[in-house]
């Protein structure tokens, strides 16, 4: 609608400008905080800048902690333009943690990003910091299996068969007053093997190892001591890490409500459930991942789901109507570390296991959003927006004409509590077009 002239009706529904676009792929041209970077806060927004546009429906940022390995999530918001993605923790990341980013997505014509979607940076220990300063108080070593399945249905899952189900990690991640030439990991068995440096980290260290059999991959990595070594120009440093065997392999977690997982409105709070953690005590952990919308706390953390959990709830409108989620959910046995303070280091071994599922949402509320009650009063211009109770609303303005599509500007984003919110623009007299649309947030 423009102010004092006409009243559009553009809820939901955006100008298609024709234009050419080269096939030059998209890349990303900056992050904040830069690859590599240390000290950052817990809290602060990973921003991703992107060399053109993009699809914001098919591209995502999708982080995980990378000791003890767990998926992470965060809340996106596009910038007027969509060439600029920030990414709020929520929760917040973990302190004191290597964090791991990719991006994957296209431009609207369909150009897959390229250059390089991925990078690493370390969280300050104490959970807050500027992303430049702070440090990596102690040297983390970790050890641990995993196994990795599906759930398509009602019925029980079975082993993932897009990559080797069985896995073995290995990692060092240094503090900021260390650093190391090489490091290598002797196993039980007493064979020896190096350690793979980041390149675009070198305070991190790491092995994976995978196998579609399980006896295979346990003859090599199994229970015992894992001796790490870190080699530096002075001096070495050997750290013994024990990955006991009373740390049991838990079974593959089941979705007990999946096909309500696949039928979910997003308008309203959703409890998923699942069957119990056999063996899981209040020392264990669940760990629950819907897509970049939605997880529980890490485990470890002290707000994260006990073993003993069955069940968590997604709050209303968390979750985006018509889509579909990529989906986990983790059983994780921990012994985390005990030696921080006598030793200088930290240890941590874990068993977990993931079950990878879809969560699909349905269209939500029948309920259209519509822009009424249109009237102007000197230079403040007011109307209604209705929609359903509870549904988040962003409503956006632009003063071209015709109206740019990468040129709306937030003007207001609420829940609508009552079913109608009224909206009140204080126009700027200089523009002689200011168009109003709305639609569901967040």
């Amino acid at each position: 609608m423009a102010g004092g002239h006409s009243v559009g009706r553009l809820a939901l529904i955006t100008f298609l400008l024709a234009f050419t676009r080269a096939q030059a792929q998209p890349t990303i041209v900056s992050t904040v905080p830069a690859t590599g970077a240390a000290g950052v806060s817990t809290t602060a927004a990973v921003v991703f800048t992107f060399s053109e546009a993009m699809d914001t429906t098919a591209t995502t940022a999708t982080f995980y902690n990378e000791s003890p390995f767990a998926m992470l999530t965060t809340s996106p918001v596009w910038s007027a333009g969509n060439t600029v993605l920030s990414c709020t923790p929520s929760p917040a990341f973990p302190a004191g943690a290597t964090i791991i980013w990719l991006v994957s997505g296209q431009s609207p014509d369909g150009t897959s990003l390229g250059g390089t979607p991925e990078g690493t940076f370390t969280t300050s220990t104490t959970g807050s910091g500027n992303g430049v300063s702070g440090t990596n108080q102690y040297t983390a070593f970790a050890v641990g299996e995993a196994i990795y399945y599906d759930q398509a249905s009602a019925g029980a899952p079975t082993l993932d068969t897009n990559i080797p189900p069985f896995l073995f990690f290995a990692d060092v991640t240094l503090s900021s007053n260390q650093s190391a030439l090489s490091a290598t990991l002797e196993l039980p068995s007493a064979s020896v093997s190096n350690l793979l440096q980041e390149a675009v980290d070198p305070g991190q260290f790491f092995l994976t190892a995978s196998d579609t059999n399980q006896a295979i991959l346990t003859n090599t990595y199994g229970n015992g001591n894992y001796i790490f070594t870190l080699a530096a120009a002075t001096s070495n440093e050997q750290v013994t890490v024990n990955l006991p065997a009373s740390l049991l392999q838990p079974g593959a977690p089941q979705i007990s409500n999946y096909t309500a997982a696949q039928s979910v409105n997003p308008a309203q709070a959703f409890t998923l459930t699942w069957d119990s953690f056999g063996g899981g005590t209040a020392t264990d952990f669940v760990y629950v991942f819907i897509g970049s919308a939605f997880s529980t706390a890490p485990p470890g953390t002290s707000n994260a789901l006990a073993g003993t959990a069955t069940s968590v709830t997604i709050p209303a409108n968390t979750l985006q109507p018509g889509s579909n989620y990529d989906s986990f959910i983790s059983f994780y046995h921990l012994i985390l570390p005990t030696n921080t303070v006598s030793a200088g280091y930290t240890t941590a071994a874990y068993r977990y296991a993931a079950t990878e599922f879809n969560l699909t949402t349905t269209s939500g509320t029948t309920t259209p959003v519509i822009l009424t009650n249109a009237s102007w009063s000197g230079h403040t211009f007011s109307f209604n927006v209705t929609s359903a109770a509870g549904q988040s609303l962003v409503i956006q303005y632009n003063t071209n004409a015709p109206p740019l599509a990468n040129q709306w500007q937030t003007l207001l984003a609420t829940t609508n509590a009552t079913g109608v919110v009224q909206v009140s623009d204080s126009a700027n007299t200089t523009n002689r077009h200011v168009f109003y649309r709305a639609h569901t947030g967040p």
